[in-house]
């Protein structure tokens, strides 16, 4: 069967399109390669850096600092803030006088961020491309001196005075530390310490980043958010909720939504085509943002090292996986199971495994899993000894129940919360899908879609095999 390794995918993406995300640096805090392909995703755990703030994404469970108790000021129940699009400014919101007054808006609003208290926000990031549509979720808090940043299932960044605490949930017993230097700008030290990615979040460069005044033509500057480069501010316009600011740069356009009564804000829409992209490729992303002003924290904010080793570099907080092979004994594994039950590869013995481990932010791997399903519904209407299971990795268990009810999905799925079984399975890109055969052997690795899931034909040949393959080792006719 074809197998397409992890750390060697022979540039499926420049087969694709011409384009190799990596090269470019465009969303540098994206999880994974969400444009990479139709193929695979790295899993960020083992990326050489940082530059997605991991899965979707980059992967669920939420980071380990408890929830805080928000004791907020009471704002005024806001309007939801729709799409906002460049066809809304019209020549008059785009003039000198209008730009002027968007530069001052959003330096009124850079002020807000710094002059409150405590901020709380909530984020869920759209991405959409031509390979599909991502979300990403994140959550930040604010106080005088501190702040922590989490973005769900992948990182959290815990800032106390000068010092910066780097935690993944794949690893919670692991901490990565820094100190800022006199003169080291928050933003570069944070942009440091997640391998060049950054924080996807307003919030970093409007009210940890820089001095207290800075010019307001130099303002748009710090809103690129990774993907509008060398933005400037061209257009400017009321809206039902506040203001909007259009920002245009090399590859793309943003426009910021402020609340007219926090000052805070609520939305930016971007629309961005990667350097070197070819024509017609784009990227929209809509950051939609719950943010709130605090009269104070319930609670300080603390970074507990009791019981952590603290390591030098991010790669050094992943676990390492191991090195599986066609012919060696399959791995352990004990999972509890969507269904409310637990099931473990001893239980299993005698019978033909497949594991399919995935994702809900990995797009191949959504891609790939009707044809999963059929697999599995075939298995269990064989009359064979045949067990096909999902094995979601990272991430809370109703985000994958949410997933798999959705889509309907028919055969089961196990819950690897902290990849603990990806990383044993030497699992450095999703999907990953292992046979294990009745005397508990691996008998083949498939890394990546071998097929088009969007072709019927090539879909049905790869079943097919699977099927014979599958039939053969059970001990049936093939």
């Amino acid at each position: 069967m074809f197998v397409v390794g992890g750390y060697h995918l022979p540039s499926q993406w420049d087969d694709l399109v011409g384009y190799r995300r990596g090269e470019n640096h465009i969303l540098p805090w994206l999880t994974g390669d969400i444009c990479l392909s139709v193929h695979v995703f790295f899993l960020p755990s083992w990326n050489q850096s940082m530059r997605s703030l991991t899965t979707a994404l980059i992967t669920g469970a939420l980071l380990t600092a408890a929830p805080f108790a928000l004791a907020q000021d009471a704002p005024a129940k806001k309007a939801a803030v729709a799409q906002a699009n460049v066809s809304d400014f019209t020549d008059a919101d785009m003039s000198e006088a209008a730009i002027d007054k968007g530069l001052a808006a959003l330096a009124k609003s850079r002020m807000a961020y710094r002059n409150a208290a405590a901020i709380s926000e909530s984020i869920k990031i759209e991405v959409s491309s031509p390979m599909g549509k991502e979300t990403l979720a994140m959550k930040s808090v604010y106080g005088k001196d501190a702040f922590t940043i989490e973005m769900e299932g992948q990182m959290q960044i815990t800032g106390v005075g000068k010092d910066l605490y780097l935690t993944i949930p794949a690893s919670t017993d692991k901490y990565m530390s820094k100190t800022i230097g006199a003169d080291e700008p928050m933003e570069k030290a944070l942009t440091e310490m997640t391998g060049g990615g950054g924080i996807p979040d307003p919030a970093v460069p409007f009210r940890l980043a820089g001095k207290k005044d800075i010019a307001p033509k130099d303002i748009p500057s710090l809103l690129s958010m990774g993907a509008v480069m060398n933005p400037k501010l061209a257009g400017f316009r009321t809206s039902a909720t506040g203001e909007q600011v259009l920002l245009k740069g090399d590859d793309g356009t943003s426009i910021i939504s402020i609340n007219g009564k926090t000052g805070l804000i609520d939305r930016i829409d971007i629309k961005a085509t990667p350097p070197g992209a070819p024509a017609g490729f784009s990227m929209g992303l809509a950051f939609i943002i719950d943010a709130k002003t605090m009269k104070d924290l319930p609670k300080p904010i603390a970074f507990n090292t009791t019981g952590k080793t603290g390591v030098d570099t991010v790669e050094d907080l992943f676990p390492k996986p191991g090195n599986l092979a066609t012919g060696q004994e399959a791995p352990a594994f004990d999972l509890d199971s969507l269904d409310g039950g637990k099931v473990s590869l001893a239980s299993l013995r005698g019978n033909v495994v497949v594991l399919d481990f995935w994702a809900t932010w990995c797009g191949p791997c959504r891609a790939g899993m009707p044809a999963m399903n059929e697999l599995g519904k075939w298995a269990a209407s064989s009359g064979l000894p045949i067990k096909v299971f999902a094995v979601n990795i990272g991430e809370p268990r109703q985000k994958a129940a949410d997933y798999w009810k959705n889509e309907k999905f028919g055969f089961p799925c196990l819950l690897d919360p902290t990849n603990a079984s990806a990383m044993a399975y030497g699992a450095q890109s999703i999907p990953l899908t292992v046979v294990i055969d009745p005397e508990g052997k691996v008998a083949e690795i498939e890394v990546g879609l071998s097929f088009n899931p969007n072709d019927e034909a090539s879909k049905s040949k790869h079943l097919d095999a699977m099927k014979a393959k599958l039939t053969s080792l059970a001990g049936g006719k093939g």
